[in-house]
């Protein structure tokens, strides 16, 4: 009678963990803009923190497509172009050390598709992923450091 019970908690317990399993891999699939899960292969995109040669804080990229994207007039920080539709996953990583007067932290933020990464401190990342779903020109930023701007196209 004892290993019966026995092998009917550890039964459940496999249930559980397969089920707590399924909805985490469920909830991956849903980006930050939409409520349903979107099944695509993602364009990767690394946002890294840093500073130009006058000690402003910017934002650099790089995309496995490849090629320079310079910033736009007004802004400290690549022009980023994406294409309507697609899934993108944005990868930030704060690369800009602490010094002994000011600890180094930073964000990203694309206010229109609901992506907010954490407050991230030295060599802390995120990953973000959001549905390119509408076309037009927005804006990125850290909330922390007003200069750290650029753009996003989706066409």
């Amino acid at each position: 009678m004892m290993k019966f019970s026995i092998m009917k908690l550890i039964g459940i317990g496999i249930l559980v963990v397969i089920a707590t399993g399924s909805y985490y891999a469920y909830q991956s699939l849903i980006p930050v803009n939409v409520d349903y899960p979107v099944i695509l292969v993602p364009e990767n995109i690394l946002i890294k923190t840093g500073q130009s040669s006058d000690g402003h804080y910017l934002f650099n990229h790089q995309s496995s497509r490849g090629g320079k994207q310079v910033p736009r007039s007004g802004m400290t920080s690549p022009t980023l172009t994406i294409s309507k539709g697609n899934l993108v996953s944005f990868h930030i990583i704060n690369e800009i050390k602490n010094t002994p007067n000011q600890k180094s932290i930073h964000n990203f933020n694309i206010d229109e598709f609901n992506v907010h990464s954490k407050d991230l401190g030295y060599f802390e990342s995120q990953s973000i992923n959001f549905l390119a779903d509408k076309s037009g020109e927005y804006a990125y930023h850290c909330t922390l450091h007003p200069e750290m701007k650029g753009l996003l196209i989706i066409n």
